[in-house]
């Protein structure tokens, strides 16, 4: 999709971190905008901001874990601008811990936001997008965490590799179909976003393993370093949007990313046992708790 001026763009997750990054990029193009975000304080101040720039934007709550609240998306976007072109599968959320004392309410979570949100923007926009049968584009946020599992960061590290899964596939099923819609799936490493912060919207009633994630100043601190920092989220949207306008599927960001990924498949290749990588917290429970 070489031209974005004038077409529309639905960005999940586009209060903040990448997504907003990616809602600067894409309405630097000249792009429409319609942010999704769970977080309607950030949602109501993202799009002050951005209509304060000039730019066309609408905000609209949106849960991607409810599919009917990702078809209500589709129906305000189409109401507000008459079609859609590019959707971006955004919003992920983060929680580390050990396998076995994770509880299931963190792999619902997890996976209802990183695995199914993915299904759910494609099964409520996709359709759209090849009955227009103008140029479109999806995009799925994932990470360098889809091909590289690492120890206490399971959930999110798992869900990322279904949602790469299920992009590829959509890819070829798409090419297939020979529509003119392509697909980009975004694999960044660290970046600096508040996704160490996901518990702030988790579902009211949830019952995670440990009150470390939020409760811990020195548990958050860690956790700030795990995920919350790197490279700013605004050369994520660069090499995105330039991804799109060239059709290519693949983003990797960061300065080792070849290098990780090339280890990677060397190891596969050879049938070599697999990195024993953790984040390098001690998230054992202590003697006194």
């Amino acid at each position: 999709m070489d031209t974005l001026d004038g077409r529309v763009a639905v960005i999940t997750g586009g209060a903040s971190g990448i997504g907003l990054a990616l809602a600067d990029a894409l309405g630097a193009e000249g792009m429409k905008l319609v942010l999704a975000d769970i977080e309607q304080g950030a949602l109501d101040r993202a799009v002050a901001d951005l209509s304060g720039r000039g730019l066309e934007v609408v905000g609209v709550r949106t849960d991607v874990a409810d599919f009917a609240s990702m078809q209500a998306l589709a129906q305000a976007t189409l109401a507000a601008f008459g079609k859609v072109h590019l959707i971006c599968n955004n919003a992920g959320v983060s929680i580390t811990g050990p396998l076995w004392e994770l509880s299931m309410d963190d792999w619902r979570w997890v996976y209802d936001v990183n695995t199914w949100g993915v299904i759910h923007g494609i099964k409520a926009f996709v359709p759209t997008l090849i009955e227009q049968g103008e140029p479109g584009h999806v995009i799925t946020t994932a990470s360098l965490a889809s091909f590289g599992p690492t120890g206490e960061h399971a959930p999110y590290c798992s869900s990322k590799a279904a949602a790469w899964s299920i992009t590829q596939a959509l890819y070829s099923e798409l090419r297939a179909w020979d529509t003119p819609i392509g697909v980009t799936l975004v694999c960044p490493g660290m970046v600096d976003t508040q996704i160490h912060r996901s518990w702030r919207n988790r579902p009211e009633g949830d019952r995670p393993w440990s009150d470390r994630e939020s409760a811990d100043p020195e548990h958050m601190k860690g956790s700030e370093v795990f995920q919350g920092r790197g490279i700013p989220a605004s050369e994520v949207a660069a090499a995105t949007v330039a991804a799109v306008k060239e059709n290519r599927f693949f983003v990797f960001t960061g300065e080792h990313w070849s290098d990780f990924m090339a280890n990677r498949v060397q190891g596969l290749a050879s049938g070599a046992n697999p990195p024993v990588v953790t984040w390098g917290r001690d998230l054992r429970p202590k003697a006194n708790a």
